[in-house]
C-alpha cells in the first residue's frame, strides 16, 4: 500500500517539474518574436501591418511575462502549501478567485496561457510572413 502512496507523491513531483519546463518555453516564445519585432520597426512601411504585428509582439511579451511569472510560482508551489500560496496570490493580485484554485487547476490555467502564447506567436509569424511577400 505504501508503494501507490509513494508512486502518487512521485507522479505529482514529476507533474509539477514537467509543467515547469513547458512553461520554460517562454524563452523561445519571446526569441520568435524579435525578427518581426525588429522589421516592423526598421523595415516596415507605416500602416496597417506595422500596427498589428507590433500590436501581437506585445501579447506574446505580456504572454512571455505570465508564463516567466507562474514558472517561479511554480518552483515553490505544492500541495502542502496551495492553500497558503492562494491567500498571498489573493492579497497580491486582488482576485478572491486566487484562493479556491487547486495545484491542478493552477497548473492547468498556466498551460492554458502557455497554448495561448503559442498560438500569438504563430499568428504573428502568419501575419510577418505575409507582410514580407
Amino acid at each position: 500500500m505504501e508503494d501507490n502512496n509513494n508512486d502518487a507523491v512521485n507522479t505529482g513531483a514529476l507533474q509539477s517539474l514537467l509543467v515547469q519546463q513547458t512553461l520554460d518555453s517562454w524563452r523561445f516564445f519571446l526569441l520568435f518574436s524579435v525578427p518581426p519585432m525588429v522589421w516592423a520597426f526598421f523595415k516596415a512601411p507605416s500602416d496597417l501591418t506595422r500596427v498589428v504585428i507590433v500590436l501581437l509582439c506585445g501579447i506574446v511579451w505580456f504572454g512571455c511575462w505570465r508564463l516567466w511569472l507562474d514558472t517561479r510560482y511554480f518552483r515553490v508551489l505544492n500541495e502542502e502549501n496551495n492553500l497558503q500560496a492562494g491567500e498571498a496570490l489573493s492579497f497580491i493580485w486582488q482576485r478572491e478567485k486566487l484562493k479556491t484554485f487547486s495545484l491542478a487547476e493552477r497548473q492547468q490555467g498556466a498551460l492554458k496561457q502557455c497554448r495561448r502564447t503559442m498560438w500569438v506567436t504563430a499568428a504573428l509569424w502568419v501575419v510577418w510572413l505575409m507582410a514580407l511577400i
